[in-house]
């Protein structure tokens, strides 16, 4: 087949007189937002409000706009962002296996243990969800030497946690205990027009945590999670550091601390929408004091920021009601699904298309990117930059061509891979094949003219066809627990009952009590 290299817009910046980068050792920020839809930043075209930190970085850096995630969903695709492996063979590849929430191993290689072996001092904060307190998929086991937030992806939903972890140690906040996490996930599914959720804000649009006896004394999560990471950098500014920054935000049940400039737009239909927006904000607000800290210490100049979204389309989940996951609707006032079908936990474009930046200045030229990238990609990028080689063979290629204006030396019509329980879909240079299921006709899309994927060109091209679904074939290989896509329902759940038998069973929680 023949190579499509997709156009690179480069500014005028791409005159500037850069050095190579492989190698340079930069500082590395890598911020992971949770379910932020395609469009709710300001430069991938939000209208509704505004996200100036995250725009500006984005500006100057190299803007990916057919960037993907390696899965539709957090756990697999956290796993593939650390491992550099796809679902096709990648020890995470599901939010569930059939023995519950499943852990990364002492024998897999995380982005973290690679940069570390390269002088790195490494740090998580945040959604880990690749790995429950006391098994080996814990980021302190997994190569970062400070680690703290939730490592359970369920209780991550809280916001209002009864304890969080640092490293191996659990830090208790008693002034949570009693928060309500049931009536905000019922509030959530109920109709947003009838929800009773702005009773949870005072007149001044502060949050008033349902069943915390003092809300004066109730800690929320993301505010520690931020001063904590900062806290990091500024703990580590002396050496290379990587700090791996997993918000919760803006994942659902909608929650936030306080509603703040949004409490009075009376424009927006409904508080859900306020939340959303002020969680996006919010993130928004960190990356400006992380900058802002980076630059005081004299850091910027040095510093790669990474930004990007776990996963697809997921707000509608939040202010529609109904099966509206099961249909995806984009939200008629924020419009910020971006112009796909489907959306999370579907292969589908609206599940695993994501914004993706990379920014360093003086070193990376501000750019527009077409070309077909995963963040899978970043496990062998950020080695490159770091002077290390991944210890085993990665799914993902170096973007350091593609940062550097040298569009041609990267190879854009490499396939990629996804799996969804029995869905499977391919990208391979302009093209987009899916398939429901393996004995299901496979589809076949021009995705670059077609985005929306409304004309099955494969009875046209029954060449590229062939190719696509011997790539299928060959990137799957079958996993013991998690559900392949030749399985049936019935399979997995034989898979369950086996794990039970075994004792096998790992369960986290969603609540805000136990252990």
């Amino acid at each position: 087949m023949q190579r499509i290299v997709p156009f690179l817009l480069l500014s005028a910046a791409a005159a500037w007189g850069q050095s190579p980068l492989s190698g340079s050792k930069p500082n590395i920020v890598l911020i992971l937002a949770d379910d932020l839809s395609f469009r709710d930043l300001g430069i991938w075209g939000q209208d509704k409000f505004r996200t100036p930190h995250l725009d500006a970085l984005a500006a100057a850096g190299v803007r990916f706009t057919q960037a993907y995630a390696g899965a539709p969903e957090c756990a697999p695709s956290r796993g593939t962002l650390m491992t550099g492996l796809h679902v096709g063979h990648a020890p995470i590849r599901s939010n569930r296996s059939a023995r519950g929430q499943d852990h990364l191993y002492p024998e897999d290689i995380t982005l973290a243990e690679t940069l570390k072996r390269a002088g790195y001092a490494t740090g998580f904060f945040g959604k880990w969800g690749i790995g429950l307190p006391g098994t080996p998929g814990t980021p302190d086991k997994q190569g970062f030497d400070v680690a703290f937030g939730f490592y359970d992806q369920r209780r991550a939903h809280t916001f209002f946690p009864r304890y969080l972890y640092a490293n191996a140690e659990r830090i208790d906040y008693p002034g949570n205990d009693g928060f309500d996490m049931d009536h905000m996930y019922l509030d959530n599914r109920t109709k947003p027009e009838v929800r009773d959720t702005h009773k949870h804000y005072t007149a001044d649009g502060a949050l008033i945590p349902p069943g915390v006896a003092d809300p004066a004394q109730a800690v929320y999560s993301q505010a520690v999670i931020e001063e904590r990471a900062l806290q990091f950098v500024r703990q580590r500014r002396s050496n290379p550091f990587f700090l791996y920054f997993a918000t919760q935000l803006p994942h659902g049940p909608l929650i936030v601390d306080s509603l703040g400039d949004f409490n009075r737009r009376d424009d927006f239909p409904t508080v859900a929408h306020r939340e959303w927006a002020a969680m996006v904000a919010r993130l928004d607000a960190f990356a400006g004091r992380l900058v802002g800290l980076l630059k005081r210490l004299d850091l910027y100049d040095d510093t790669l920021i990474v930004f990007a979204s776990d996963n697809g389309y997921s707000m509608c989940g939040y202010t529609a009601r109904g099966n509206a996951a099961a249909n995806w609707p984009d939200d008629p006032f924020f419009r910020n699904k971006g112009p796909f079908r489907g959306g999370k936990f579907s292969v589908l474009e609206g599940g695993i298309r994501v914004p993706f930046f990379m920014h360093q200045p003086k070193k990376i030229a501000a750019a527009v990117s077409g070309v077909p990238v995963w963040l899978i990609d970043l496990m062998p990028t950020l080695a490159d930059l770091a002077g290390a080689k991944p210890a085993h063979a990665v799914d993902g290629e170096s973007l350091t061509p593609l940062l550097q204006g040298n569009a041609a030396d990267f190879p854009a019509d490499r396939p990629l891979y996804w799996a969804a329980d029995r869905e499977q879909a391919v990208r391979m240079g302009p093209w987009k094949a899916y398939r429901k299921s393996p004995e299901r006709k496979t589809e076949l899309y021009l995705i670059e003219e077609d985005i929306h994927g409304d004309r099955d060109l494969a009875d046209a091209y029954p060449q590229i066809v062939k190719r696509i679904e011997a790539v299928m074939a060959s990137a799957h290989v079958d996993h013991p627990w998690y559900w392949n896509p030749s399985e049936t329902a019935a399979d997995f759940k034989r898979k369950q009952a086996r794990a039970a038998a075994l004792g096998q069973l790992q369960e986290g929680r969603t609540g805000n009590s136990g252990p």
